[in-house]
C-alpha cells in the first residue's frame, strides 16, 4: 500500500512538471501562433504561460528539501550538492552542444562570444537576456537555491524549519524595503543584490516547507475535500493579482507574491490529489519525465522551425495553421525522445 501511495505522488508531481512544462513552452510558442489569425486569439492566455517556471521552482524546493534533509546527515555536503549540480549540468550541456553544432555546420552562423560561451556553459548567467540558451537563467537559480537547502540541511533537523523561515524574512524585507525605497531602481531590474537576495527563492522554500509538512502528515493534506477548493481559489487570485500589471513578471517580490502563490498552490493541489483515488493521464506524466528536455529544447527547436517555415515559404493561411496546430505536438514529441535516448541514458550512467 505505501508503494503504491508512493507512486501515485511520484505521478502526480510528474503531471505538475510536465503542466509546467507545456505552459512555458505556449508561452514561447505565442509569437508564432500569433502568425495564423485563428490562432492569435489563443495570444490572451499563452502569454501568462512563463508563469511554470514558478511551479517548477515551488517543484523544486519540495522535492530537494526532501532530498536534502535525509542525504546530507547520513552522507555529508559534497555528495548531496554533487548529484544536484550533475543533475542540472549533464542535462544542459547536451542541449547546449546541440545548439552549438547546428549553430556551426547547419545555420553557419558565428558563435556568440568566448565569455559568452563559457558563461552560459557554466551557467553563470541568472539573466534571460545574457545566456545563450534563454531558459537557461532559471537553473543559474535553481543552483543558488540548492547551496542554500545544503547550507541549511547541515543544521540539527529542529532548527531547519527557523533557518528557513529567517531566510524567507530576509528575502521578503529585502524585495519590499526596495521596492518602497527605491521603487524606480527595482522596476528598471537594478535592484541591490537582484539575483543574491532574489525574491523567487521565496516560491523555493516555501517549497520546502511544503516538503517538512507533507512528510509531517499535516492535517490540510489529509482533507483534500476541503483543501483542494482552497488551492484553486489561491491560484486563481494568484494570476488574477499577476495579471494586474506587467511588473509581477519583473520585479521578483512581486512575482513571487503572486504567480508563486499560483505555484505553491498547485504543489500543495497534487499532493492532496495524491490522497484520493484519481491518478493523472499517463500521458502527461510521460511529459513531466521529460519536462528538463522539454524545457531545454523548446527554445531551440521553435527557432528551427521558424527558419523551416520561412524556407518552405509556409505562408498561405491553411497551410500555415496546419503547421502551427502540430508545432507543440511536435517539439514535445522530440523532447520525450531526447529525454529517452539522450538525457535519461547520461544521469543513469552518472547517477
Amino acid at each position: 500500500m505505501n508503494k503504491n501511495k508512493n507512486q501515485r505522488n511520484l505521478n502526480w508531481i510528474q503531471a505538475l512538471r510536465g503542466v509546467a512544462a507545456l505552459a512555458v513552452l505556449f508561452f514561447h510558442m505565442q509569437p508564432h501562433w500569433d502568425l495564423a489569425p485563428a490562432l492569435s486569439l489563443t495570444g490572451s492566455i499563452a502569454r501568462w504561460g512563463f508563469s511554470g517556471v514558478d511551479i517548477f521552482f515551488a517543484l523544486s524546493g519540495f522535492v530537494v528539501y526532501r532530498s536534502a534533509r535525509h542525504s546530507i546527515p547520513e552522507r555529508g555536503i559534497w555528495p548531496f550538492v554533487k548529484k544536484r549540480l550533475l543533475r542540472i549540468y549533464l542535462g544542459y550541456w547536451p542541449v547546449l552542444l546541440l545548439i552549438a553544432a547546428t549553430t556551426v555546420f547547419v545555420f553557419h552562423e558565428n558563435l556568440p562570444s568566448a565569455k559568452k560561451i563559457v558563461f552560459s556553459i557554466l551557467l553563470f548567467y541568472p539573466n534571460i537576456w545574457d545566456n545563450w540558451l534563454p531558459p537557461a537563467w532559471s537553473l543559474t537559480m535553481e543552483i543558488y537555491f540548492y547551496l542554500w537547502i545544503a547550507l541549511i540541511a547541515l543544521l540539527p533537523q529542529r532548527y531547519q524549519i527557523q533557518a528557513i523561515a529567517c531566510v524567507m524574512v530576509l528575502l521578503t524585507s529585502w524585495g519590499i524595503g526596495w521596492l518602497i525605497g527605491d521603487r524606480p531602481a527595482v522596476l528598471h531590474g537594478q535592484q541591490p543584490l537582484r539575483y543574491g537576495l532574489t525574491g523567487l527563492g521565496l516560491e523555493f522554500l516555501v517549497g520546502a516547507l511544503v516538503a517538512h509538512a507533507y512528510d509531517g502528515k499535516a492535517r490540510f493534506f489529509q482533507v483534500p475535500i476541503i483543501t483542494i477548493p482552497l488551492c484553486l481559489l489561491l491560484m486563481v487570485s494568484g494570476i488574477s493579482l499577476g495579471m494586474t500589471s506587467p511588473y509581477f513578471d519583473r520585479v521578483e517580490i512581486m512575482r513571487a507574491g503572486s504567480f508563486g502563490i499560483m505555484g505553491v498552490s498547485a504543489l500543495v493541489l497534487v499532493l492532496c490529489l495524491e490522497q484520493t483515488r484519481f491518478t493523472p493521464p499517463v500521458w502527461l506524466v510521460a511529459v513531466g519525465d521529460a519536462s528538463y528536455s522539454l524545457y531545454l529544447l523548446h527554445t531551440f527547436l521553435l527557432d528551427v522551425s521558424g527558419r523551416l517555415r520561412v524556407k518552405l515559404m509556409l505562408d498561405s493561411t491553411p497551410t500555415l495553421l496546419l503547421f502551427m496546430l502540430a508545432l507543440p505536438l511536435t517539439i514535445v514529441l522530440i523532447s520525450m525522445l531526447w529525454y529517452r535516448w539522450v538525457e535519461r541514458p547520461i544521469m543513469k550512467a552518472a547517477l
